[in-house]
């Protein structure tokens, strides 16, 4: 590592992998008449939620369409060098990310008024909007992002705290719909680690890189020189970074479990 300290946005102690550190919630909530099917993947500092299970088609037609449409989407990713195959593994091989939002922003609320949480300072809310700044410099990824000063109209809350009570500096939420469009999404940042250092501005700049990462729809990298790899180590996008958000975006949403045939 080049004279900084390995952040660890996610887990301490021995490495895991990427499917150890991955716990399945499922929960179904109904809203009038509509099923709503929302499931849960929690990450040791990254909190997922959106649909889980398998898909199931009615009708020969529909399910040979499935089958091929998953198997063209395999095929396009197979042909590529990125780590959605590892990003798929860990979220049970669902893909979400935004509708494109370069004409119509995503609005970020950030919070700035924070006298009360102390190491913060203006300089780490501007590594925050750099952070930002960084992710939409990024081409075809069609998502730019717009600052809001009121939260009320925001897609993604940002907010600070001291520190989290296991070794992280970051968390991300995200939230999507059944099609595994992005709907909303938030992050916190810590301005200390859990053990009380305190954490620079460039080092909140690394972790925010990470935690955005998921924002736009993002898991976790396989390889230890990517920013989206679980503990954050580098302090710029990587090739395959860039890859792997440019993929995600020339990509449909949603499942790619292998579609099974409705009971009759």
């Amino acid at each position: 590592m080049p004279g900084v300290t390995r952040f660890r946005t996610l887990r301490t102690g021995s490495r895991r992998t990427l499917m150890q550190s991955a716990m399945i919630l499922v929960v179904v909530l109904f809203v009038g008449a509509a099923a709503i099917v929302v499931g849960s993947l929690v990450y040791e500092g990254i909190f997922f939620r959106g649909p889980a299970g398998q898909v199931t088609v009615g009708g020969t037609v529909h399910l040979d369409s499935a089958r091929a449409r998953r198997e063209r989407i395999l095929k396009e990713i197979e042909a590529h060098d990125t780590y959605i195959p590892a990003m798929l593994a860990e979220s049970d091989s669902m893909l979400r990310r935004w509708h494109e939002r370069a004409e119509n922003p995503v609005t970020v609320w950030l919070e700035e008024d924070v006298a009360h949480i102390p190491g913060f300072s203006t300089d780490h809310a501007q590594a925050v909007r750099n952070a930002f700044a960084r992710w939409q410099r990024v081409g075809d990824v069609p998502v730019t992002f717009r600052f809001d000063r009121d939260s009320s109209r925001a897609d993604v809350l940002v907010r600070w705290i001291e520190r989290f009570p296991l070794r992280r500096a970051g968390q991300a939420d995200v939230v999507w719909n059944r099609r595994g469009w992005l709907i909303r999404g938030g992050v916190t940042l810590a301005t200390h680690s859990a053990d009380g250092r305190p954490l620079s501005p460039e080092a909140v700049y690394t972790v925010a890189l990470h935690e955005i990462g998921h924002l736009i729809g993002l898991g976790h990298s396989d390889a230890v020189d990517d920013v989206m790899y679980p503990s954050t180590s580098v302090h710029d996008l990587t090739l395959r970074d860039r890859r792997s958000a440019q993929l995600l975006y020339l990509l449909p949403p949603g499942s790619l479990r292998v579609p099974v045939r409705l009971a009759r």
